[in-house]
């Protein structure tokens, strides 16, 4: 049966290869990524020093490496804000008509809302007719006026419209145009908005950025759909920005045909300039980011733009040649064929029944788990269920770690150290690349949609290597007399574990000198081995390799740690908005780094190890 299931597995490798090759196609393929910066910021700057002028701005963040501007839509505050229009509350123009001892106006203007006149002939009956209700026109002490009833925080902050001749002299400035839109919740509202939006739609106005935590339309999918469709039609993309849960946003992106391109936001902060660099440069090299959203933390126009020009400089010079700063695009279209899916799960089968026959060595159990899987895979054959495909992922995800830490070690065998070395770390890569097969396609890297379970992977294969090394002792054990130091060492174990599993995906909570020895080695080998792998399993998997030949059963029990190693390496390829080309490197300096340094341990224990071992042995008999 073995000699079956490997020959299938095999073929299946083989055969699902245009899978694996197609998606490091398609990311190598898209390696220019967009640095835009925030119209508000611009205008912020110049409000802080008069003396500039907006064309010395655009011209100094054009020589920095700026590509994009992003722009808001107007409202009654930024019209008043730039000088458009005059804007009185209705409480203040009572106070104004009292003081003036003009006659009262009508009862409706009494009411909570807004009066508001026109400046340098700007266009506001036109502009506002169309989208507030209930407006009249009144004269004040010889000035004619608007008046716009309603509460006057929400009048003041809704969305009115782009304004078009400010994006215009930002195209003239040769730079590209980020739109914004936030969540509009009047139909009417909307409306314009997107019409405006088609309207300004061109060859560098082609990407919307949705600001709200829920999107234009939610919580109506129909309407949110129909934002969508009209938007895809024009020609836009969507920039997705990393991160942030948008309500709406997966069924948006669909709709637009995974038309989507990955955003990184972060303020540059004046008094550490090097790890907004390096932030930078982590998301487009290893996230699949392709557009970068940076505001300054400083307000000092020249001050702001020489950092902005330091860092950009950093992030150059920090990525690989390869990658170019330029207007960023979404990635191209991993088609995926249901024979290549149909292939990878009878892969994944072969691989599971080769998987039990290793670890449990029961033919009916490897039957068992055979018909149980194949019957799984019948049923994604009928109802094409992607919720089947992850739930093969996450079983070879699991079962990955295990079904290389229990091969056959062959320790008779003349080199047998490095053979079975490199036999676990090929056992663990033939499940990760049925996984890669499996769950493939733009949905997956770009993070809309997701590996499922990881904390399962990070515990059960290291529960199954406790139970496995505990097993025919378990009933001596909880006869044994409990002691203090059994207690504390328990405790110990049960503190350790608390943290190592709190800290799974967590990669903001490291100390200062983790996260400094993180950066000198990305300096010295581009990306960073995982500590994980290098440090702790594979080294330790060595160790269990070698002891194996005097203390099968002590070897068993260093194969528990040793298992974090293979199943971090799994886990690295499961973040598949990691690019591949990464993951693969990762993974190699791992592999390397992890069986030199195993070979160290094993030089420490010949040295110091063994006579303790025997002592230990000694006192325990």
């Amino acid at each position: 049966m073995k000699k079956a299931l490997t020959g299938i597995l095999l073929l299946a490798l083989i055969l699902t290869m245009p899978s694996v090759y197609q998606r490091i196609h398609v990311e190598e393929a898209n390696k220019i990524y967009e640095l835009i910066l925030p119209n508000y910021v611009i205008d912020e700057w110049m409000v802080n020093d008069p003396s500039i002028t907006q064309d010395q701005v655009y011209n100094d963040l054009s020589e920095a490496g700026i590509q994009s501007i992003s722009v808001e839509p107007d409202t009654l505050r930024t019209l008043e804000r730039r000088g458009e229009i005059t804007v009185i509350s209705s409480s203040r123009m009572r106070e104004y008509i009292v003081v003036n001892q003009h006659e009262p106006l009508d009862e409706f203007f009494n009411k909570e809302g807004l009066f508001i006149r026109a400046n340098n002939e700007y266009p506001l009956e036109e502009t506002v007719s169309e989208l507030f209700k209930g407006i009249r026109a009144v004269e004040i002490i010889g000035v004619d006026y608007l008046f716009i009833p309603g509460q006057q925080e929400q009048l003041s902050s809704t969305a009115i419209g782009y304004d078009e001749k400010g994006i215009e002299s930002i195209l003239n400035a040769g730079f590209n145009v980020i739109p914004i839109l936030s969540n509009v919740s009047e139909e009417i509202h909307l409306n314009k908005m997107i019409t405006d939006l088609i309207s300004l739609k061109s060859e560098h106005v082609n990407k919307i950025l949705f600001s709200d935590q829920e999107l234009p339309g939610y919580p109506e999918v129909k309407k949110v759909k129909s934002v969508a469709t009209k938007l895809n039609d024009a020609g836009f993309s969507l920039l997705s920005i990393e991160f942030e849960k948008q309500a709406g946003f997966i069924e948006t992106a669909y709709t637009m045909d995974l038309n989507v391109i990955r955003l990184h936001s972060l303020t540059v902060l004046s008094e550490n300039l090097s790890i907004s660099s390096e932030r930078i440069i982590r998301a487009v090299k290893e996230r699949n980011i392709r557009a970068i959203f940076i505001t300054m933390s400083n307000d000092n126009p020249k001050e702001a733009i020489t950092e902005l020009s330091d860092v950009i400089t950093t992030i150059d010079g920090g990525l690989a040649s390869s990658y170019t700063m330029g207007e960023s695009i979404p990635f191209n279209k991993i088609e995926i064929s249901k024979w290549q899916l149909v292939i990878g799960l009878l892969g994944s089968i072969a691989y599971f029944g080769l998987a039990t026959s290793t670890i449990i060595n029961r033919r009916w159990f490897t039957l068992v788990t055979i018909s149980f899987s194949s019957l799984l895979a019948l049923g994604y054959v009928v109802l094409e269920q992607s919720i089947i495909l992850k739930i093969f992922a996450l079983a070879l995800a699991i079962i990955a770690p295990i079904f290389a830490i229990l091969i056959d070690k062959s320790t008779n065998s003349k080199g047998y150290l490095f053979t079975s070395y490199l036999k676990a770390i090929g056992i663990t890569f033939l499940g990760i690349w049925f996984i890669i097969v499996l769950l493939n396609g733009n949905q997956f890297i770009l993070g809309i949609d997701s590996f499922s379970g990881v904390k399962l992977v990070y515990i059960l294969p290291i529960a199954f290597a406790v139970i496995y090394a505990l097993w025919g002792n378990i009933k001596a054990l909880l006869k044994l007399e409990v002691k203090y130091w059994h207690l504390l060492f328990f405790g110990s174990v049960a503190i350790i574990a608390f943290y190592y599993i709190t800290r799974t995906g967590n990669t903001d909570s490291v100390s200062s000198l983790e996260l400094q020895s993180r950066q000198l080695l990305e300096q010295f080998l581009y990306v960073r081995p995982r500590t994980k792998e290098f440090l702790i399993g594979f080294p330790l998997f060595v160790i269990a390799l070698y002891v194996t030949k005097t203390s099968a059963k002590a070897s068993l029990f260093i194969l528990i740690p040793a298992v974090i190693g293979f199943l971090s390496m799994v886990n690295t390829f499961t973040h598949f908005h990691i690019p591949l080309s990464i993951s693969l490197l990762r993974s190699f300096y791992s592999i390397v780094f992890g069986f030199i340094i195993g070979l160290f341990l094993v030089y420490l224990y010949k040295w110091v190890g063994r006579g303790l071992v025997e002592r230990l042995k000694a006192r325990w008999q």
